[in-house]
């Protein structure tokens, strides 16, 4: 069960994913304990945990706001996430069973689905449930903490925050979903070299083409290789 303070940072969470608040809002503190019954002191615990994963930020003296992630901090996210992630991709290949497989392919079927009925929230839910099994599967909880602090803040704000304001979503998704694809077919071959060329392949060739990166495949294959 949840204790109020997470329940009122899944709240928050979920407005920031929905596009109810946006990057640049200021979350005024009045409103919101208000708005979920509870405590300003609660909701400050709350805040921080959003802080803490890169959803608000506090200036001293002016407020908390939503953030705002340029393309340049996705690259420079990305050239972290990716040969890190990429090492949980080959070990999650190497360990995946039976059970592990479907598990992902289901989450890869609810994704598709939801991106066809335009259900956004499902479809971050289940892009984050497919990410957190590969990091889960790859057997290191510091690997797995490590990838949860960089990457969350990229499902939230590159992912689904420009959505419902983009004429292309539908486009936008069914891409992201082909993504996904790629990397899951990458990882039930449980062959570690070749699930992180497929990740790393599909998630440079989704960025590259979203936002104009210029990330570099070869660079980045062999920094997940060391």
């Amino acid at each position: 069960m949840q204790s109020a303070p997470q329940a009122a940072a899944q709240a928050l969470r979920e407005a920031i994913i929905s596009g109810e608040v946006k990057g640049g809002d200021r979350i005024l503190e009045q409103k919101w304990s208000t708005r979920l019954g509870i405590g300003q002191p609660t909701l400050r615990e709350a805040m921080r945990e959003l802080e803490h994963q890169g959803l608000l930020r506090r200036t001293p003296q002016r407020g908390t706001y939503v953030a705002e992630l340029s393309p340049e901090d996705y690259r420079q996210i990305l050239e972290v996430r990716i040969p890190l992630e990429a090492m949980a991709v080959g070990r999650a290949a190497e360990r995946l069973t039976d059970e592990d497989e479907k598990e992902l392919g289901d989450i890869v079927t609810a994704m598709v689905e939801a991106g066809q009925k335009a259900d956004i929230k499902r479809f971050h839910d289940c892009d984050v449930m497919f990410h957190r099994k590969i990091w889960e599967l790859s057997g290191n909880s510091y690997l797995r903490d490590l990838l949860e602090m960089i990457t969350f803040r990229l499902f939230v704000f590159a992912v689904v925050g420009r959505w419902e304001e983009n004429p292309n979503s539908a486009k936008e998704r069914h891409a992201s979903a082909d993504q996904h694809v790629g990397i899951f077919e990458g990882i039930r071959t449980r062959d570690a070299e070749a699930a992180r060329r497929a990740f790393v392949t599909n998630t440079v060739g989704y960025w590259n083409s979203r936002y104009a990166l210029c990330l570099c495949e070869e660079r980045l294959l062999n920094e997940a290789a060391l």
